[in-house]
């Protein structure tokens, strides 16, 4: 599936990873870790993405022209599930300001509906970047109504991080969204009748929180 903005991470730690929480006699508790370790892999893969301006530093033995990150970055979790993805890209971006944002797919329609959403202010919009975390892209309704949202705050780059894709949720977010980069870990068959991306994981925010 070649699309221009699709990133698929190929690393062998991302393969067994994946592997790990696609596993249905994986643990709740073995299910968190590994996706908090695949969310750093996933967070330092996003670093790319991010702008550097120079920085003149002194160390203890001379000057030093370094670098630094410009503008500010925002870790967007699409609740409730992309929590998951926070301890792992917090470690990697530490700085970070966070977003919430609350949005629940619509069992029959399978249509976004929004209900909370909070972003933090920041002294630089267009030069800072904000990173939409959710750990299932299947149909992209959800995404693109996050992208909305992120894009109505005047922030300069978004990124979209998600651990397994469906080929329909990345067309969905690409054709109404061609500017926004998607990364992945996996990027799947298909959405079966209901909307789960097959092979997939099932529910993702049941296995992390334990509520199935």
């Amino acid at each position: 599936m070649a699309i221009k903005n699709l990133v698929l991470l190929d690393h062998p730690l991302v393969k067994s990873y994946i592997t790990k929480i696609r596993d249905k006699n994986t643990s709740y508790f073995e299910f968190r870790q590994y996706v908090d370790k695949l969310s750093m892999l996933l967070a330092y893969e996003a670093g790319k993405e991010l702008t550097l301006v120079p920085r003149k530093i002194k160390t203890p033995l001379s000057n030093f022209a370094g670098s630094q990150i410009k503008g500010e970055i925002v870790l967007m979790p699409i609740l409730r599930a992309g929590l998951g993805l926070m301890n792992g890209f917090a470690q990697i971006f530490p700085e970070a300001r966070i977003s919430h944002l609350g949005v629940y797919r619509n069992e029959v329609t399978l249509q976004p509906i929004r209900y909370y959403f909070k972003f933090p202010r920041l002294k630089d919009r267009k030069n800072s970047i904000v990173y939409i975390l959710d750990p299932m892209l299947a149909t992209g309704g959800s995404m693109c109504s996050a992208i909305d949202e992120a894009k109505k705050t005047g922030i300069g780059k978004i990124v979209v991080a998600c651990l397994v894709a469906a080929p329909e949720g990345v067309k969905e977010v690409s054709k109404y969204h061609k500017d926004i980069k998607i990364l992945t870990c996996a990027l799947d068959r298909k959405l079966n009748s209901v909307g789960y991306i097959v092979p997939g994981l099932g529910d993702a925010g049941d296995r992390l929180f334990g509520t199935l």
